[in-house]
């Protein structure tokens, strides 16, 4: 491949609109192209360093815990105690262990439930006692807990009745039956009511949930919660209900067409799809999101005669359902739309949109036909689409696509620097390295004069995956450049320097002599107090010591294999690759639960 001549002077230029925008004097004209959400930096955690995976290095497992003994020996005795703050303490520190997985607490059960039906309880104890119990699970007290809820009311009620839905209980089906049928209820408790009976799928007030899913004045969520409610008690009658509510003409119609989408909810019939077609073209993109999701449900066939007409929706719910039926049918007359969707304004669909293309991009047959038509994402100018089209090509490993790449790490845009230099680590194509140096060159420039700085999304980032392809290409070139960020600097951000010092390391293996060695050594060895050197480059010195060969310092390194965190982990593959003996990881200390939420503990025994 040819050097980039007329690719790097574009290169320049971007760079140097991008150190104009770090000065603030190209903002209005940037942030005229895009939309307020421009302005929110991407993901850049998706984009894999390749520092952190060569070498893997293997932490210390994390320490196992166990409970003290006699812990829920001690936390039954309290609960006998006429003492309701400490009651509730105990409590709910049994719940939060059982989520702990603390195993025997269904002892506490035949107390806890002797707790609960104590008249005139604490209503502090009685809630956290049956929030706790429905943890346990204890279904044989299921009848308790519907006096509970009859009894106390609204905040026993909201606890309680969900668990017994879940449960498929039919112990409150008469009382849920008369809250329905009379509906003076509030709407918490009606919708309560109804969910029940939904899981029970009690017939009995098919009538009282007709009427209401059909009254006008009664509150939205409340109809269309009665109208799922007797799709699952009526089936047969499901689509009539439909389709007579969408006769009626009440306004607003949207209101009818969920409503009806809420009938037909679980039905398959031809009938039921009918409808469905016919609510795919209602003018409310909320009801068009929902017929379309029924369908899809169905069949994603179902789905594919709308596309072309919806895709173009401004609702992201409208375009998904689009998206996933062209993704399931992997046609290749549906590649040029998909395509064109990795510059959607929706983050989550555009990331789908490439994602499936990169699997299009596994049939020999639809490659050529994805790269194409994300070559053609790519030579525009729009971030998202750039972005996008960076990764999917990387992934299908178009070498070609490494000289557009090279021009968009000058892009204003810090997601699309990102995703262009990882693409770049991911191509290794050796022609376009001499480029990818002059554009580090120019960034550490802006980096030391001020120009840029670490807090500008993505300029130090991207710059640490240049670094890293410096080092996987063995690109000894850009040493020079590399052996500036040695020194200890905290404005090069979190992962420029440890790429740089990683890179080294990769030039200099076997190269025991090395003058690194005294330089990364001193990197490895800063615990200053007061001004610490980071994390990571304590790691890749580490790292690439043990590359190096560096017996000379071993035992400086050697100092850290105890430890249970990166720099620990990275100590023992260095003397590992050092000495070539095994450096074995501790082992998994056992350790004794003692966590400030036991706030209860039994004391620790005589050892006399």
């Amino acid at each position: 491949m040819a050097t980039l001549s007329r690719g790097l002077k574009m290169l320049r230029l971007m760079v140097a609109g991008l150190m104009l925008l770090a000065a603030g004097t190209l903002h209005v004209a940037v942030a005229a192209e895009g939309d307020p959400g421009d302005e929110v930096p991407g993901r850049f955690q998706e984009y894999d360093l390749l520092m952190k995976v060569r070498p893997d290095l293997a932490l210390i497992p994390g320490d196992e815990e166990k409970f003290p003994v006699g812990l829920k020996v001690l936390w039954l005795r309290a609960l006998k105690r006429p003492d309701p703050e400490l009651q509730r303490l105990v409590i709910d520190t049994m719940a939060m262990a059982y989520e702990e997985n603390l195993q025997g607490l269904e002892i506490a059960v035949g107390e806890l439930a002797k707790l609960a039906s104590a008249d005139d309880q604490d209503l502090d104890v009685l809630r956290a006692t049956v929030q706790t119990l429905i943890l346990l699970d204890p279904r044989e007290h299921e009848e308790l807990f519907a006096k509970l809820a009859v009894v106390k009311g609204r905040a026993i009620s909201e606890i309680v009745e969900p668990a017994l839905t879940a449960w498929g209980s039919t112990v409150m089906q008469q009382d849920w039956v008369e809250r329905v049928e009379e509906q003076s209820a509030s709407a918490s408790q009606m919708i309560l009511a109804m969910k029940g009976i939904a899981a029970i799928k009690a017939t009995k007030p098919k009538n009282a949930l007709q009427r209401l899913a059909r009254n006008a004045s009664a509150l939205r969520q409340l109809r269309i919660t009665a109208a799922r409610t007797l799709g699952k008690v009526d089936p047969s009658g499901q689509v009539q209900l439909a389709t007579d509510i969408l006769a009626e003409k009440s306004r607003p119609q949207a209101l009818n067409a969920l409503l009806a989408l809420a009938a037909i909810e679980s039905d398959d019939s031809e009938n039921s799809i009918a409808v469905l077609n016919g609510l795919v073209n209602n003018e409310n993109s909320a009801v068009q999101s929902e017929a379309l999701r029924h369908l899809y449900r169905i069949d994603y066939q179902l789905v594919e005669p709308f596309v072309d007409q919806l895709i173009g929706s401004r609702d992201v719910n409208v375009r998904w359902w689009c998206v996933k039926t062209m993704v399931d049918g992997l046609d290749s007359k549906r590649v040029a739309m998909l395509a064109s969707l990795l510059d959607d304004l929706n983050p989550t669909l555009r990331r789908f949109a490439g994602s499936s293309l990169v699997q299009f991009g596994d049939s020999a047959d639809l490659k050529p036909i994805v790269i194409k038509e994300v070559q053609n994402v790519l030579a525009k100018n729009g971030w998202r689409g750039c972005e996008q089209a960076c990764v999917v090509l990387a992934k299908l490993d178009h070498d070609p696509s490494a000289q557009r790449m090279v021009e968009l790490l000058g892009h204003p845009r810090g997601d699309v620097q990102v995703a262009a230099a990882w693409g770049l680590t991911q191509l290794r194509v050796a022609e376009v390295l001499p480029d990818m140096l002059d554009h580090a060159e120019s960034i550490y420039q802006g980096l030391s004069s001020n120009q840029l700085n670490a807090r500008m999304p993505g300029v130090t980032l991207h710059l640490a995956h240049l670094y890293l392809a410096f080092g996987d290409q063995a690109y000894t070139p850009s040493e020079p450049l590399l052996r500036k960020m040695i020194e200890k600097s905290y404005e090069y951000g979190e992962f420029a320097r440890p790429a740089a010092i990683w890179a080294l390391g990769m030039f200099h293996e076997g190269d025991a002599d090395s003058d690194l060695v005294p330089l990364l050594t001193e990197r490895l060895l800063d615990e200053e107090v007061e001004f610490p050197e980071m994390i990571f480059v304590r790691v890749m010195s580490a790292v690439s010591l043990g590359r190096m060969k560096a017996t000379t310092v071993v035992d400086e390194i050697q100092g850290y294999v105890e430890l249970g965190d990166l720099v620990g982990s990275a100590a023992r593959w260095s003397v590992e690759q050092i000495t070539g003996t095994p450096v074995p990881v501790p082992s998994m200390r056992r350790t004794t639960n003692t966590k400030d939420h036991w706030f209860l503990t039994p004391l620790p025994a005589d050892p006399r």
